[in-house]
């Protein structure tokens, strides 16, 4: 008989890895919760620095105009690459896993989507902060105690991280896209082969991926691992940063979830995340492996990217 525990497949506790994946001292989990110090966990909420809800109230959101060139496209007054999506086709995989919270597989038809190749950046985010359009992260550090990560040139390009699930879903609505949902992150991660990981069934390696670096990891810039591309071309969807999803998180959904183009249950208490991060194991960058957050909390490895 097919048995699976409330909150995960493979570690529990909302995937047991969600709170104790990198071993957090109490010491520096204390640190963390007053504002993080010299270093901020990479799992541990925390509200230092920005982001309250009455900035929203009284924030006023003026996006720069802008005149980019060839191959360019402007978002949020800076001019980016139009190459920075890539085209998921329509098509049919089979979604989910024999065991878990993936459990039952099944198969699932999608329309064609656009999503990001690679996770928003800091300068991505920042500049959708200075327009006034979104909340800054909860901190301005990372995970091994960057400080500052956030607005820092020299982490421009690596993924913005300390963001709640509002904060993301604010961002990418500002661009007239959306946080791409369960079934379309993991179609655009594994295609409609059955592949275990984006690059297909082989086991990852520091060529493929940032991860299994729970203790002194950290993030690295977006789209460093390009052999670990997807079928579709998206890249660090394995590893790096768990990535928010559109849908409330419901450990039984797969059970009766619509076989087309689903998004999820209508209501819920956590929210979905995708891809494990620079701190997990090589199960969790399975493709079709599920995490939740609330979506208030906000952590050093947890970010995302846009569809359309």
């Amino acid at each position: 008989m097919q048995t699976r525990s409330p909150h995960g497949s493979f570690y529990g506790g909302r995937k047991l890895f969600r709170r104790f994946a990198f071993s957090v001292s109490v010491g520096l989990l204390l640190g963390s919760l007053a504002g993080c110090g010299d270093q901020c966990p990479a799992d541990t909420p925390t509200d230092a620095g920005a982001g309250d809800a009455g900035d929203a109230a009284t924030r006023e959101c003026i996006v720069p105009e802008v005149s980019c060139g060839p191959g360019e496209i402007a978002e949020y007054g800076l001019c980016f690459p139009n190459t920075d999506e890539t085209v998921v086709t329509a098509g049919t995989f089979d979604m989910g896993a024999p065991s878990g919270t993936e459990f039952p597989v099944h198969a699932v038809t999608l329309s064609e989507f656009t999503i990001d190749v690679t996770e928003v950046t800091n300068e991505r985010f920042e500049a959708c902060v200075d327009a006034g359009c979104c909340d800054p992260p909860s901190y301005d550090g990372s995970y091994t105690g960057r400080e500052p990560y956030y607005g820092n040139p020299q982490y421009a390009q690596y993924p913005v991280v300390f963001v709640t699930w509002d904060q993301a879903r604010q961002y990418c609505e500002g661009l007239e896209k959306r946080l791409p949902t369960e079934a379309e992150w993991e179609y655009a991660a594994r295609g409609d082969d059955g592949r275990t990981y984006p690059w297909g069934s082989g086991p990852p390696d520091d060529s493929l991926a940032n991860f299994d670096s729970a203790q002194n990891g950290d993030t690295e810039a977006v789209g460093d691992y390009p052999d670990g591309a997807s079928p579709f071309g998206a890249l660090d969807m394995a590893g790096n940063i768990w990535e928010w999803v559109a849908d409330w998180y419901d450990v039984d959904y797969y059970d009766s979830s619509p076989g087309t183009d689903p998004t999820g249950p209508e209501s819920g208490v956590f929210r979905g995340a995708r891809g494990g991060s620079f701190g997990s194991g090589a199960t969790t960058l399975y493709s079709f492996y599920r995490m939740s957050y609330l979506p208030t909390e906000s952590f050093g490895n947890l970010g995302f990217r846009c569809a359309r």
